[in-house]
This record gives C-alpha cells, structure tokens and sequence, in this order.
C-alpha cells in the first residue's frame, strides 16, 4: 500500500502545541580526546562511531563487536581509550539516540491506550484486556501487554535534518530542479505536486515544507515460511531531495513499527493516530 501525502498549516496560524527539542549532552573530552597519543585522525568518539556502523552495515553480533574491541585495545599503544565492553560503546552513543515510544495496543486492534485511555484495564469497544491473557486457564498476566505499538517521533528527527547544511540545500533541491523538457524526472513535475500547490500556494511558497510519501508493507522477522506471523514498519519518504536520495536508504525515515500475527488491513488507521497528530 503506499500513500501520498502533503502536510500544510494555516499561513496565519499559530502552532498549538509547542514543540521542544532534548537537549543533547555530549562530553568534550570524548569528541576532542584522540584514540591513543599521537593518533591524528580518530577521536574516541569517531573509532567508536566507525566500529559501530561496521557491526549495524554487517549485522555483527553483539558478542562479534565486544570481540573486536578487546583484539583493537591490545593491538593499540597502552594509552588507547578505546572502551572495554559493547555497553560502554553504546552508553558513549546514546547520546545520539532520539528513541521511540511503546505505545499498548487492544488485542482486536480497537484503540491505543494513550491519552485519554491510558489508565483503562479493558478496551472501551470490545472489553478485551490491554494484558497477556493466558486462553488456557484465562489467567491475565497484569503489567505484561498484550500488544504494543512502537512509535518513532518524527519531529525530533526532521529537526536534526535541519542541523546539516547539506541536507537544508537538499530540502529545497525540488524547488530550482525542475525539468525544462517536459519530461517527469522527479514528483515535483507531476500533475498530483502541481494539483497541491494550487490547492494551497501558501504551503507552495516556502520550499522547505516537507512534501512526504507514506508507505508500508509486511515482512516475517523470523524468516521462517512456516509461520504467519507478520511486522509492519511504517516509513516516511521524503520527496523534497533530489532523485537520487528520497529513495535512498539512510533518506528513508522509519515512524511505527506495528507487530501483529496479521496484516492491519483496515484497522491500521487506529496505528497511524500518533503520526498523523505529529504531522499535523
């Protein structure tokens, strides 16, 4: 299924919710602090960085990645500061972690239990319970849910876009790009972008607004074609970059993550509720 979608705001219109960016603490020392003495091209921060998107680029395994540390920290001088163990690794980059939101979900798919049902024990439609329910002895596992949403707030991560010059140069790319021969090379040539900007030239004006593409499909994490059992990720394609980048793979933003035994069909409306109110 995949889904265009443009979001504008009022010309005039004050912002009703006010937003706040969390603030980032980073230790100097750990940027400024070479590897070892004499090292002049890795910080302890860098090597990390580095080592880091090597173990996510291979899909190295926890107990590979805390190997490699300790067969770099003896082939480095004495005075490396490479850290010891993966979990300091991943203290040192927490830092950059925007994290998500664990959101319950009614096992029938009825509602999220968020504002105003966030207290309930049962859903208010079906009456199910928000808890792991044993079907056996109908035992219900308090604390352990019975389904749950996880949600990647995106305003966050448009406003670290936002901190790159590139990526700003990027953002408006569609804006002096477009095609002189008629031709469609890029969404900002066809007839759905044109049919926005005239329904609402005030959003047209500002390029920088975020022109987005929704998109979802299902996938079995296990691997296994012997189960049923389904995840579907919810991703952002962001149509202001040039042609060759809003498909790319680091361009492409991951928002809900739904685990279900089934596809959502219909009932996948009750997910998006959370990024559509951040959209808005």
């Amino acid at each position: 299924m995949f889904r265009d979608a443009c979001f504008q705001d009022d010309c005039n219109a004050e912002p009703e919710v006010e937003i706040r960016d969390e603030g980032l603490t980073l230790n100097v020392e750990d940027v400024e602090t070479p590897l070892y003495e004499g090292c002049a091209k890795y910080t302890k921060l860098s090597a990390i960085v580095v080592l880091y998107k090597h173990k996510a680029t291979h899909g190295l395994s926890d107990k590979g990645f805390y190997e490699i540390l300790g067969i770099l920290r003896e082939m480095f001088p004495l005075d490396n500061v490479l850290p010891e163990s993966l979990y300091s690794a991943k203290k040192l980059l927490k830092v950059f972690d925007l994290g998500y939101q664990k959101i319950h979900v009614c096992i029938n798919d009825c509602c999220l239990f968020r504002k105003e049902l966030k207290h309930l024990e049962k859903c208010p439609k079906c009456g199910e319970s928000r808890w792991k329910l044993n079907t056996k002895t109908n035992h219900i596992y308090k604390g352990v849910h019975a389904k749950v949403l996880r949600y990647f707030p995106i305003i966050l991560r448009f406003r670290r876009m936002s901190r790159s010059v590139e990526m700003t140069n990027d953002l408006t790319w569609h804006f002096t790009h477009k095609s002189q021969d008629g031709k469609i090379w890029h969404p900002v040539e066809s007839p759905a972008w044109e049919s926005i900007d005239d329904r609402w030239p005030c959003f047209a004006l500002e390029p920088r607004n975020m022109r987005l593409g929704l998109s979802t499909d299902g996938f079995n994490p296990f691997r296994k074609l012997s189960t049923k059992h389904s995840c579907w990720p919810i991703v952002l394609v962001t149509y202001n970059l040039p042609l060759w980048k809003c498909m790319s793979q680091e361009n492409l933003i991951l928002t809900l993550l739904i685990p279900r035994p089934k596809q959502p069909g219909n009932d996948i409306d009750v997910y998006l509720q959370p990024l559509i109110e951040d959209l808005n």
